[in-house]
């Protein structure tokens, strides 16, 4: 590994992560990122108490969460 000789105050640390960040979005393709979404949202999901969930459900899918849910209720 390569030894770097410099100071990294917070803010250069800050700056360098969002470049990082930012460089390695620019580098993904659609199906990466389409993936590395999903798998972070499952994983979120995952954490959440149900009846949070349940209030995210709602008011992404507003007044057609009764659909959904009837949709979701046959294959289950």
């Amino acid at each position: 590994m390569q030894e770097v000789n410099k100071e990294f105050t917070p803010k250069l640390i800050e700056e360098l992560k969002a470049l990082l960040v930012e460089r390695m979005v620019d580098n993904m393709s659609t199906k990466d990122l389409v993936t590395y979404v999903t798998d972070d949202l499952n994983k979120y999901y995952e954490g959440v108490f149900d009846q949070d969930f349940l209030d995210d459900a709602l008011n992404y899918w507003d007044d057609g969460f009764d659909d959904i849910l009837e949709e979701v209720e046959e294959y289950v």
